[in-house]
């Protein structure tokens, strides 16, 4: 149980790793009973706001504030040290156990959601509803936020500074937007009034120039000069509203596969001590397929089986003509070494791949840097990229959303939404689930 009622305060803290600024005097109160979300995207510094409030790391301005001094403060890191023998859904549920039993005040959760099953979901929401102190949680999926918070701060990766919305993630997407027309429409009509009284200043200059008016008294042109220079001073100056550059994803099948293009008769699987089958599924040309079952069901194996990568113990596996399938793999293992861009790509000529990646919004900088040192988004930019190199036509997703921000993961619905492909997709993200628009779901 919570000990104490009290506030965690972060007043005008700043942030920098090395020339790169992270944070810029950002200030967050957490009152007693607090709930809420921290947004934006990867690299805003939200894991580094939470670290900054849990104590692990200094600001290098402003400070952080705890009333009583004894407030106790747990914090949940989004790369967890698991036991080899646990699931990674196992693992987030023993992690989250051990924090939200910890009696402490404050909850600092940085991505609680990543590896939790419908059925997790469900549990860490009502153990969130039911904690007597305060929570402050990072998370990229929609739904948990919209059932889980009362406030939302969103960083911002232009000004690295915070702005909040009250209410959950709709209310906050709605506000959004709402803000951003305000915005629009004041820079535009005060750049159309300074536009109309420079255009009239230039006339007036014009005519004087020319002798216009002659029989009245003449402007001389300082005193045209000060007089729309004083109609200019009251327009009201509005800071250009900033458009962040947005990726538009395009992903094509090479060539299409025959009406059938994957088949398990009769199929048997083996993982360890786990047996799933026997089964029988067909996946036809243009399905849009969806895999759902608790953890620990089979989902993962499922989809070895379909992309032949594990042996059936028993049955049959038949892949239809011209089908090419493609994984996007849970971990982006592919992905995680210390070799280049460049040297993943290695089957593929340099100029093609280097134009490929272009496309997906990883740079000239970008395909010499490890792979390794690449963001989640970009990772998963990378294969997709990949995906296409090969001419798949049948895209498999292992949990893609994991590890992205929402613009990625926005981004990725409509690339999806675009794509005239096969696709059989595993998501615990109720919101992506339900954008992908799934002809079919199998429950396991």
């Amino acid at each position: 149980m919570s000990r104490l009622t009290g506030s965690l305060v972060a007043a005008g803290v700043s942030k920098s790793y090395g020339a790169e600024p992270v944070l810029t005097d950002v200030s967050l109160v957490v009152p007693p009973r607090a709930r809420i979300g921290l947004v934006g995207p990867n690299g805003a510094g939200k894991s580094t706001l939470l670290r900054l409030l849990a104590g692990l790391e200094e600001p290098d301005a402003g400070r952080i504030r705890r009333t009583p001094a004894a407030l106790a403060v747990g914090y949940l890191a989004q790369e967890r040290d698991g036991a080899g023998a646990r699931s990674g859904g196992e693992e987030a549920r023993a992690a989250l156990t051990a924090v939200l039993r910890g009696g402490f005040d404050v909850l600092l959760l940085d991505e609680p959601t990543n590896d939790l099953d419908f059925a997790g979901l469900a549990w860490l929401e009502r153990a969130l509803a039911s904690h007597p102190g305060s929570a402050v949680v990072v998370s990229h999926d929609r739904a948990f936020l919209d059932r889980t918070v009362t406030r939302i701060v969103e960083l911002d990766e232009w000004t690295r500074g915070a702005t909040e919305y009250s209410g959950g993630w709709s209310e906050y997407e709605a506000e959004r937007v709402r803000r951003r027309d305000r915005h629009h429409r004041r820079w535009e009509a005060s750049v159309t009034e300074r536009r109309r009284i420079e255009e009239q200043a230039r006339r007036m200059a014009e005519w004087e120039r020319r002798g216009y008016g002659q029989g009245r008294k003449k402007k001389k042109s300082k005193d045209v000069k000060r007089t729309y220079g004083a109609k200019l001073a009251r327009v009201e100056t509005v800071e250009k509203p900033y458009e962040p550059w947005e990726l538009h994803l395009a992903l094509a099948p090479a060539a299409r596969s025959g009406d059938v293009v994957v088949r398990l008769e009769h199929a048997v699987v083996e993982r360890g001590t786990f047996t799933l089958g026997p089964l029988d599924l067909e996946v036809g040309w243009g399905e849009r397929l969806a895999i759902a079952g608790p953890n620990g069901s089979g989902k993962t194996t499922l989809l070895d089986a379909l992309l032949g990568r594990l042996p059936l113990a028993a049955g049959s596996r038949l892949l239809g003509a011209g089908a090419v399938l493609g994984e996007l793999e849970q971990d982006r293992a592919a992905l995680t070494g210390p070799q280049t861009l460049l040297e993943v790509f290695r089957d593929f000529e340099e100029g093609m791949a280097r134009t490929l990646l272009a496309k997906f919004g990883l740079g000239a900088d970008d395909v010499l840097r490890a792979a390794s040192s690449l963001s989640p988004g970009e990772r998963t930019r990378a294969g997709l990229a990949l995906l296409t190199a090969r001419g798949v036509n049948c895209l498999v997703l292992d949990e893609p959303t994991n590890h992205l921000d929402v613009k990625a993961i926005e981004e990725l619905e409509r690339t999806l939404a675009g794509y005239d492909g096969t696709v059989i997709l595993v998501t615990h993200d109720r919101r992506f689930l339900e954008a992908f628009a799934a002809g079919r779901t199998i429950e396991l």
